[in-house]
């Protein structure tokens, strides 16, 4: 019965128009030209009868009690911010910023003689100025868009934020063509401060990584690689032979294994999709392989270990739509009862070079 007499959830556009208080200047100028994507962007075009919204200031010396408010249906004052009648833009009063109020350069007379006006019906001054507060504050809210780091709702795909914390995690690409077009690195220029330290930690890959793919991700060091010696370091003997001392620098080939070469990525329990996704030609294979060359650099092997979830093998079953792969997705076995499985994979420094670099959005 309790549930029956509770009101139903308002959306946060109807919670703009009831409480526009509650709310801050540019998150409810955004939700407005939302509600119209066919609309102008604010102060972009030459006709503001065309943009989602009409913005006013404050035209009374007393102190407001919110930045913005209130939030008007009915068309604004100012005929040249009209465009139709029957479906009129939304006024927003904007109090912490105009030509009026305590802190405005209308002189207090000015703003008496003004409240005068309107309260005998005389919204022709006011109307006036209304087309100059609305240029002001659509510039206004065009710089505080510009220069805020963090945009909470859809945006401009660039802004000189985002260029600036790309160039700090060096996902600028260039001419390149990145090897997922589609990947989103959003997750990872929220984290740009990880890579603004040259010391590299494993735990703070786990968190990009786990951000980036939303599975879970852990990694541990000493996985080691084979790491080629140069040929000053190599061992060649006869008259003029040199590192052929035994047991001080005498080296049998031309390669050694370094256990500081290589990581390991332990990912999962995976879903079979999730699974899939991780192996050679899935969506997240080249990422995974970009994200540890981005962070540790291309040089340091990745051993990858997918561990399917118990109970996600598929069934054997020969498909030309959707084939077996051996070692990956063909194991013999009842797939409700089968055992959980690993597959390894190892991304070399030759890998990690010949692919693009980290993908952007």
């Amino acid at each position: 019965m309790a549930a029956e007499r509770e009101q139903p959830a308002r959306s946060v556009a109807q919670r703009l128009f009831d409480e526009p208080y509650a709310f801050e200047f540019v998150q409810a100028v955004r939700i407005l030209e939302l509600l119209r994507p066919d609309s102008v962007p604010l102060g972009t075009g030459l006709d503001p009868r065309r943009e989602a919204l009409a913005l006013a200031g404050a035209l009374s010396p007393a102190f407001p009690v919110s930045a913005i408010g209130p939030l008007r249906r009915s068309p604004p004052r100012s005929l040249a911010l009209r465009l139709d009648e029957a479906a009129p833009q939304p006024q927003l009063q904007v109090n912490g910023f105009g030509l009026g109020g305590p802190d405005g350069p209308l002189p207090g007379a000015y703003q008496e003689w003004l409240q005068n006006r309107l309260r005998n019906k005389d919204t022709s001054a006011a109307a006036f100025l209304d087309m100059f507060q609305h240029r002001l504050l659509a510039l206004l809210y065009r710089a505080r868009r510009k220069y805020r780091v963090a945009d909470p709702l859809p945006g401009a795909a660039r802004s000189p934020a985002d260029v600036i914390l790309r160039g700090i995690t060096g996902l600028q690409l260039g001419t390149r063509q990145p090897a997922t077009p589609d990947a989103d690195s959003r997750a990872l220029l929220a984290r740009t401060g990880l890579f603004a330290n040259q010391r590299r930690s494993l735990a703070a890959f786990d968190v990009l990584a786990y951000h980036q793919f939303r599975v879970p991700m852990r990694t541990s060091p000493f996985a080691g690689g084979w790491r080629t010696l140069s040929e000053a370091n190599r061992t060649r003997i006869g008259q003029r032979g040199v590192n052929y001392r035994l047991g001080q620098d005498a080296v049998a080939g031309s390669r050694i294994w370094d256990e500081h070469r290589g990581i390991r990525i332990h990912v999962g329990p995976l879903s079979l999709g999730q699974y899939e996704a991780f192996l050679p030609g899935g969506p997240c294979h080249a990422e995974l392989k970009a994200l540890g060359a981005a962070y540790f650099g291309a040089d340091l092997y990745q051993h990858v270990e997918l561990n399917l979830a118990r109970g996600q093998q598929p069934l054997a079953r020969l498909s030309a739509k959707a084939p077996l792969r051996l070692s990956w997705t063909a194991w013999i076995g009842r797939g409700e009862t089968a055992p959980a499985r690993t597959a390894r994979l190892r991304f070399t420094e030759s890998d990690c070079r010949a692919g693009a670099s980290w993908p952007s959005t």
